[in-house]
């Protein structure tokens, strides 16, 4: 049986949610899913988007102001880390005693109430392995609720609402944001150092981990990494039922007989000693076979057929900016990829050089100060595996540059790199050097993507 948070009844009594900010990911789609649920929903946010579109057409209104009076008539106030203290509807909320409830604290809340939910973390690779692991129950005909961190064609969108026990979400650790969940299965992708504006180092990451699994069901499992290095402590702290996964023989869950066709992974798949499925995978890369393990491993566990894993795993074709297909230009291949971190780089620019005929071209937009200063040697390393590194301005989101970084360290540091700051201007560079057969890869969490609008042909 799942742990159940504190206060649970207080919360399932809640009929009115107010979401401040409810324009973004993971925001819009846990109203959209309590809206479905029959709850009376309302939210604010300042922008204006396709995601606010689709709010208002499931029938939430969302208000365009922060105002103190949108949260007059609400049970409980959702917010994120993103909203200031001094924002009026927190403050009013404060006032007037309204309880109040931070985003990553809700989705623990909504996901204790399903008997197997599957909590997919890891430094890397959890919008592809929660992608995975929804293809599967699907084809499974699980009908499972999936929140993802990404639009997925096969569910119409970042969330789903099923009928079944089993929710597959994304468990992120920055702030520590995994600690409010409560899985009946956790995963654990891999560790690496990142997000060092809130953890002091690796160590400290590592121990984030090790908290995680506190919070599996006692009758649950953990499912994790068993090649990884940094997986090691985190294998040994926790007491429970554990399967790896990974290329070695030692894990419980393996990939064997394993080639890249043009860059696209071919193998066997050994659980528990015995050979159950060949897989054919159609989304390119070497660490996509230990994506692809990584929901098998989950699905064999909880008794799902060879036939529905291989069906599943064969029919993911990717979710959105994951070495996404925007088009071409000149004959050559425009791809978007969320990729932002080093590790996660190096793996999208070795499948890149795998499957393209001609050069691969990167243009790379950093996300965050911070990250970028901490991490400049390795996405200097990383980034020369293109045959061109095109750099634009660091992209922001939540910082302000206290660590004095500039784009333009990084790029004398990579042989061959240009930097260019707008975006119109970039995407002349490339029409310009573009041939058939070259790949050009827009990189980065923030909004490099839209140059495809004006790059493709």
């Amino acid at each position: 049986m799942n742990i159940i948070p504190q206060n649970f009844d207080q919360y399932k009594s809640f009929s009115r949610f107010h979401f401040v900010g409810i324009g973004g990911v993971s925001m819009s789609s846990l109203a959209l899913i309590l809206k479905k649920q029959g709850k009376v929903v309302t939210g604010s946010d300042s922008g204006d988007n396709p995601t606010i579109a689709k709010l208002k057409e499931a029938g939430i209104i969302v208000y365009h102001k922060h105002e103190a009076e949108n949260a007059k008539d609400c049970d409980l106030l959702v917010y994120t880390a993103a909203i200031s203290d001094n924002n009026p509807e927190l403050v009013y909320a404060r006032e007037n005693n309204i309880p109040m409830m931070e985003r990553a604290v809700l989705l623990g809340y909504m996901m204790a109430e399903f008997q197997k939910s599957i909590a997919i973390s890891g430094t890397h690779g959890k919008t592809t392995v929660t992608s995975l692991t929804a293809s599967v129950f699907a084809a499974a005909s699980c009908d499972p609720t999936v929140l993802v961190g990404a639009n997925l064609k096969a569910i119409g969108g970042n969330y789903c609402l099923g009928k079944s026990e089993y929710t597959i979400y994304e468990a992120c650790e920055y702030v520590n944001s995994f600690h409010h969940f409560y899985p009946h299965c956790g995963v654990i992708l891999n560790i690496d150092e990142d997000h060092l504006d809130f953890f002091k180092d690796l160590d400290a990451i590592k121990a984030s981990f090790n908290r995680f699994t506190d919070n599996i069901a006692a009758d649950g499992f953990l499912v994790v990494n068993g090649d990884d290095a940094n997986c090691k402590e985190v294998r040994e702290y926790y007491k429970g039922t554990i399967l790896t996964f990974g290329l070695s023989e030692a894990n419980a869950c393996r990939a064997v007989n394993a080639v890249l066709n043009n860059g696209y992974p071919e193998f066997d798949i050994v659980f528990k000693g015995k050979e159950r499925l060949h897989v054919a995978l159609r989304i390119p890369g070497k660490h996509n076979i230990y994506n692809a393990l990584a929901a098998a491993t989950v699905a064999f566990w909880c008794g799902l057929s060879p036939a529905a894993i291989k069906d599943g795993l064969e029919a993911f074709t990717g979710a959105d900016r994951r070495f996404e297909h925007k088009g071409t230009c000149n004959g050559a291949v425009v791809l978007d990829d969320y990729a932002h971190h080093p590790t996660e780089i190096r793996a999208t620019l070795e499948s890149a050089k795998a499957a393209a005929a001609g050069k691969v071209y990167v243009v790379f937009q950093p996300h965050t100060f911070t990250r970028t200063y901490y991490l400049m040697d390795e996405f200097a390393e990383v980034l020369a595996i293109a045959d061109q590194a095109i750099l634009t301005d660091i992209y922001a989101a939540r910082e302000i540059n206290k660590v004095g970084v500039n784009i333009l360290t990084l790029r004398d540091k990579i042989p061959g790199a240009v930097y260019i700051s707008q975006f119109e201007n970039i995407a002349s560079y490339l029409k310009e050097h573009l041939r058939e057969g070259d790949f050009a890869i827009l990189m980065g969490a923030g909004n490099v993507n839209t140059i495809a609008k004006i790059l493709v042909d």
